[in-house]
């Protein structure tokens, strides 16, 4: 994966994750972190990761290789991250954001 902000870029069929860590106020039971990636902000979700469980306060995003498997190549998808809290304030943690799926050849 490659990063340059909160741009992100993969190849397509990868197998990648993304740590999200809030120093101020970590992550805890009862929390939900999710990431939704579409292909313009006002489409369809082509791709939508939910995290409820926490690793020393981060959340994990995990992105399996059938996640990104029947995504277009060479396409810049927006995504953001945000947080509902337990209490259910919510926050997006990532603004709208570029995410390029890169081509590749063995899948």
């Amino acid at each position: 994966m490659t990063v340059k902000g909160t741009n992100l870029a993969m190849t397509r069929g990868d197998s990648e994750s993304i740590t999200v860590i809030c120093t101020s106020d970590p992550f805890v039971s009862g929390d939900t972190v999710t990431m939704t990636l579409r292909p313009e902000v006002d489409e369809a979700i082509a791709l939508q990761k939910v995290v409820t469980e926490f690793n020393d306060g981060a959340a994990v995003i995990g992105i399996a290789p059938a996640d990104t498997a029947n995504l277009t190549m060479d396409m810049d998808y927006v995504y953001d991250i945000q947080v509902t809290r337990a209490n259910g304030t919510v926050t997006t943690l990532v603004k709208p954001s570029r995410f390029t799926i890169e081509e590749e050849v063995t899948y």
